[in-house]
């Protein structure tokens, strides 16, 4: 499924993690147009991992069923997560391969300018069930990437533009 413009955060494209994993976090206003059908394509996940075995219906009710949409609100009250993800749901959508990443002109991005946490993305992704050690729920697997532009940034980091804007190396020889 493509979920159009997201925000991304934790954004791993081009490098893995400290996982080792290629990923990103979307994040989404709780008013998101596309959201019934996010929530659709979960529940499929979870009917497909009830008729595969890999759970049963109930242990989708536990609290300990991990279900790849989580409210970000509520890990603001808990301290969990920043306050840019009041009012926002959000996914850590991630995958052992890198995924394609294409600009807005639906060619390759070669260039990482831009691309930081905090820009706007189109993302396609799939959810699967899982069963690992114990560990039930749906998980969340990272394809592709579109860049969609840039967005304010969420790491606080500013261009080198904005950092020395002003400047001269000759004063400071002086």
């Amino acid at each position: 499924m493509i979920i159009k413009n997201v925000r991304g955060d934790w954004v791993s494209i081009f490098e893995p993690n400290k996982k080792g994993k290629y990923a990103v976090c979307a994040i989404l206003p709780n008013n998101h147009p596309q959201m019934a059908k996010i929530e659709e394509a979960i529940e499929n996940a979870v009917q497909k991992g009830v008729a595969d075995g890999k759970f049963t219906q109930a242990q989708t009710k536990s609290a300990n069923f991990k279900r790849p949409l989580r409210d970000g609100t509520k890990e603001v009250e808990t301290g969990e997560k920043p306050g840019h993800y009041s009012g926002h749901m959000f996914l850590n959508a991630n995958n052992n391969d890198a995924p394609g990443v294409v600009g807005p002109d639906a060619e390759p991005l070669m260039s990482k300018d831009g691309v930081f946490s905090g820009s706007y993305f189109h993302v396609d992704i799939g959810f699967f069930p899982f069963s690992r050690d114990g560990n039930r729920g749906i998980g969340c697997g990272l394809n592709n990437v579109m860049f969609v532009k840039e967005g304010e940034r969420l790491d606080g980091r500013q261009s080198a533009e904005q950092a020395f804007a002003g400047m001269r190396v000759e004063d400071d020889l002086q």
